[in-house]
């Protein structure tokens, strides 16, 4: 497992750099997002109150509130909890409703345990979901991160889920809150890279990141810029 330190001092410089109406709204689009792409490819809605949700590489939990704002019940877990790479999660068989990581796959050197443990909590039907980086988009940029261990492209992710027994595969380009357009079709990844030029947080390396009036002088409609995927598998 990557070293424990280098994700405390992460969740420390975010503090620092973001403000709490930030936090809340990257949280938002986060979640969002996923239950948007659940509605629109698997025709899921959760309507009731019993649903679970785990975290895993949860941080410091930004994304709890959100998740309980769906009336969900939300477990988190990190590097000072337990690693993923070798130990069995706290939870019960088939007990789960979405298992979600972001930006966790790439640091780790195996992703066996991390998609078997997954698969066996979660409830029939239940999803998995994924946030990694695109190879083919950001190899440049990949390992100036020194916990990556391991690059994924879109058709090595899908395989290494579609091998660890989950089925009904989406691949789709990492963007939040935009229209489904962008997310289908042959050249998705492109569109995603190339017809969105800003990444709409990107702004933080010129200590602009809390600054609203900066950040809102590019237009909406060219932020999104992404080089990272999104994976939804299905149990």
């Amino acid at each position: 497992m990557p070293d424990s330190n280098y994700f405390k001092k992460l969740v420390e410089s975010r503090k620092k750099m973001r403000t709490k109406d930030i936090s809340d709204e990257l949280a938002e689009r986060e979640v969002n997002t996923l239950f948007n792409l659940l509605k629109h490819f698997y025709q899921k809605d959760f309507n009731d109150s019993t649903n679970v949700v785990v975290d895993i590489g949860c941080g410091d939990g930004y994304l709890k509130k959100c998740f309980e704002k769906k009336k969900f019940k939300y477990l988190g877990y990190d590097v000072e909890d337990l690693d993923i790479e070798k130990d069995k999660l706290p939870v019960e068989d088939r007990s789960v409703d979405i298992v979600i990581n972001i930006g966790l796959i790439e640091a780790l050197k195996d992703y066996k345990n991390l998609m078997s443990e997954s698969y066996r909590i979660l409830r029939p039907n239940g999803f998995f979901y994924t946030i990694t980086p695109n190879w083919h988009k950001d190899y440049k940029n990949f390992y100036n991160n020194p916990i990556h261990k391991k690059p994924y492209t879109p058709n090595s992710l899908k395989q290494a889920l579609e091998i660890n027994n989950f089925n009904s595969v989406k691949i789709l380009p990492g963007l939040r809150s935009k229209p489904m357009w962008y997310y289908k079709g042959y050249l998705r990844f492109e569109k995603a890279y190339f017809l969105l030029p800003f990444n709409r947080y990107d702004f933080k390396k010129k200590k602009y990141y809390s600054n609203n009036f900066i950040r809102r002088l590019i237009p909406e409609f060219l932020k999104g810029h992404s080089r990272s995927i999104i994976a939804i598998a299905k149990k």
